[in-house]
């Protein structure tokens, strides 16, 4: 036998051998990754299921948190104005309720000022003013008794010698810089307040120790203001 087949049958036995030692490592290694799959159960799948869903779940939370920021921030914007509105909203509301009153005052303020001034204008029917009586303080201690004597010397009428004055006293106003205050007189009986009224309006020349003076009837302000105002058609 030659040297090249000798060398050749060598060979061919160490192929053999390591290819009988492959197959049993391939062997091996098939049975030990067999043994450690193990089959899959129901428990298992559930668990990662379960693992899946908390996994997804997490990040569209995070996902929906992040989108809507921008949203729960202008839903709290627009629940403060509200807020704000309906305080606003209610302070009105009782402003309102405030308002109805205060209106119902001034109604019943002004049927109050109407009444007090038809009381005033009668109560002022009984009085007359007497201006010009040039000294202040003339009248003396009484200006009733004063007044009383002075109306039946100067009006001279029967009907007067009873003449009952209730008082008589100079006009409340500020004292003007030429003259007096007039005297404000108020009777007892309308009837003779009348007489002396009428005898004032036809004399022409009514004086006093050589002054002349004025009766007229007292009225309010008010009434005065509103008899002045047909003086264009009067005249």
């Amino acid at each position: 036998m030659s040297k090249t087949q000798c060398s050749r049958g060598k060979s061919q036995q160490q192929t053999k051998l390591f290819s009988s030692q492959d197959k049993e490592a391939n062997k091996m290694a098939t049975s030990a990754s067999e043994a450690s799959v193990q089959p899959l159960t129901l428990v298992m799948l559930v668990g990662e299921l379960e693992k899946l869903r908390k996994d997804v779940t997490g990040e569209f939370t995070a996902s929906m948190n992040t989108a809507l920021a921008p949203i729960q921030a202008s839903l709290q914007k627009i629940t403060d104005t509200v807020a704000t509105h309906t305080a606003t909203i209610t302070g009105m509301e009782a402003l309102s309720a405030h308002s109805d009153g205060i209106t119902t005052l001034e109604r019943e303020v002004a049927v109050l000022k109407s009444k007090l001034e038809t009381t005033n204008q009668v109560n002022d029917r009984l009085q007359l003013a007497v201006e010009d009586l040039v000294s202040q303080g003339m009248e003396g201690d009484d200006a009733r008794l004063f007044m009383t004597t002075l109306f039946k010397k100067m009006v001279g009428d029967p009907q007067l010698d009873t003449l009952e004055l209730d008082r008589a006293h100079r006009s409340l106003a500020p004292k003007p810089p030429q003259g007096s205050r007039p005297l404000i007189v108020r009777f007892h009986k309308y009837a003779q307040k009348e007489r002396v009224l009428l005898w004032a309006r036809k004399s022409r020349d009514v004086s006093y120790q050589g002054h002349p003076i004025r009766i007229f009837e007292d009225f309010s302000a008010t009434l005065a203001k509103k008899r002045a105002a047909f003086n264009k058609v009067k005249s």
